[in-house]
């Protein structure tokens, strides 16, 4: 597939679809993007023809229909359409919420006193604010705990830069009271 550029506009639309599509598995309204993302649905219309043409979405008539993602969305957006995706544990200022993390990327832990994680997600988190504190559990394979504050938030890719705060794998704990390390 040739490179595709995408507008922070068409991104932004673009992503709140596969957001809502793998929510729901369903086609979604242009009004509920639209509103999601704060645009008018007859000016949203226009973004999803125009993406419709670049071939990362198609229109689903009926009265289910809508707008569902391609294959080409997701590779655009550097996401993969998992079809039973392992759920994680984000926590905001002490409310719960059931999150896909995509992926976590660390960008500096060869400095533990500023060690930050770039962290993208499967939905929208347009909920959250510079200097939310936040945890993260993520439960593949893992068991990582990650805890922080929002640095940054670039809602038209679903990322936060988190400011570790902890980080650790539970598997490492017992009874609350951290186990030796294996022999070497």
């Amino acid at each position: 597939m040739t490179q595709i550029e995408l507008t922070p506009r068409q991104r932004t639309a673009l992503t709140a679809l596969l957001n809502h599509y793998q929510d729901t598995g369903s086609p979604v309204a242009a009004k509920t993007i639209a509103e999601e993302t704060d645009r008018k649905p007859k000016s949203f219309r226009r973004q999803l023809v125009n993406l419709k043409e670049l071939g990362l979405v198609e229109g689903v008539r009926g009265p289910n229909g809508g707008y569902k993602p391609t294959e080409g969305a997701y590779s655009v957006l550097e996401r993969e359409a998992v079809d039973d995706p392992e759920t994680g544990v984000l926590a905001s200022e002490f409310e719960r919420i059931d999150a896909i993390v995509d992926e976590i990327r660390f960008t500096n832990v060869h400095n533990p006193d500023k060690c930050r994680a770039q962290i993208r997600f499967q939905q929208s988190i347009r909920g959250f604010d510079d200097g939310d504190a936040v945890a993260i559990g993520v439960t593949t394979g893992t068991e990582l705990l990650l805890a922080g504050v929002i640095d940054v938030i670039d809602t038209t890719t679903n990322v936060i830069i988190v400011d570790i705060a902890q980080l650790e794998t539970p598997g490492n704990w017992e009874g609350g009271r951290s186990r030796p390390p294996p022999p070497v």
